[in-house]
């Protein structure tokens, strides 16, 4: 979740007479969006996992980023040569060359046999490996590298085999997938359909309540209300969204996958 320092969540509402339309008190303010938080979270039914708030990356962290990226990306050619080199000489690609070459031949019996042109797979051809080379993000949000590196390798990964040891049919929602993680097949741009943005709703609904008493200039006094909101979120909330879940994804269904409904 991000969420701006000192923002409004949510319309403000205020009565008014028609008349009243365009009086300067009631015509909202429009200001360009300021500095903002990002925050993680885990949630599962009767459970409230860690909570995450990133801290600005220094310039030292961009520098050492920058090194391991560009040595990661020195290798990636060599590395995948060395994958694809060895699949040729397995079992695994002889019979797949096997099996495409004899699929070939018949798919063009029949095309001369009716007159026709044909294609054939030979995929046997190709690479069976492909590693990508890595870069990074615009500097606007949390990249792969910061997350992989600050999140999901020191905290994500561990939690996750903690749980399969007391769920063995876990499955993690999300929308990057986690590399040894069974992970939901769930579209990412789905915030009404994943329990935890309610969640953030809730948070940030805190949050405002919040404002008419305490005015939040700081990232560091965000952090804390963030950390304080979170420890404010009960099980019974947890697991009221979480059973929420079927009831919307029939919702979802019966709309043929539009958003027409509210959970």
């Amino acid at each position: 979740m991000s969420i701006e320092i000192g923002g409004l969540y949510g319309p403000c509402l205020i009565w008014r007479e028609k008349s009243e339309r365009w009086a300067d008190d009631c015509i909202g303010a429009k200001k360009k969006q300021g500095a903002s938080i990002m925050c993680w979270g885990m949630i599962s039914y009767g459970w409230k996992g860690p909570f995450w708030v990133w801290e600005s990356e220094t310039e030292e962290e961009k520098v050492t980023a920058t090194s391991k990226i560009l040595r990661y990306n020195e290798n990636c050619g060599e590395e995948e040569s060395r994958l694809n080199t060895a699949w040729r000489a397995s079992e695994e690609w002889k019979e797949l060359r096997r099996g495409e070459l004899a699929n070939a031949r018949e798919a063009r019996l029949l095309a001369s046999l009716a007159g026709v042109k044909t294609k054939t797979t030979q995929s046997w051809r190709g690479k069976k490996f492909k590693i990508k080379k890595l870069k990074r993000g615009d500097s606007k949000g949390i990249d792969l590298w910061r997350y992989v590196t600050d999140l999901a390798r020191p905290l994500l990964w561990p939690i996750c085999l903690a749980r399969k040891l007391v769920c063995p049919d876990f499955l993690l929602m999300e929308d990057n997938a986690p590399e040894g993680i069974n992970k939901v097949d769930w579209p990412p741009n789905s915030p009404d359909l994943n329990p935890i943005e309610h969640l953030w709703n809730i948070m940030k609904s805190m949050i405002q309540t919040r404002r008419g008493v305490e005015r939040v200039t700081t990232a560091g006094e965000m952090k804390l209300i963030l950390k304080q909101e979170w420890e404010r979120i009960t099980k019974e909330e947890i697991n009221r969204e979480v059973s929420k879940l079927p009831s919307i994804l029939a919702q979802c269904i019966s709309q043929k996958g539009g958003n027409k409904f509210h959970g």
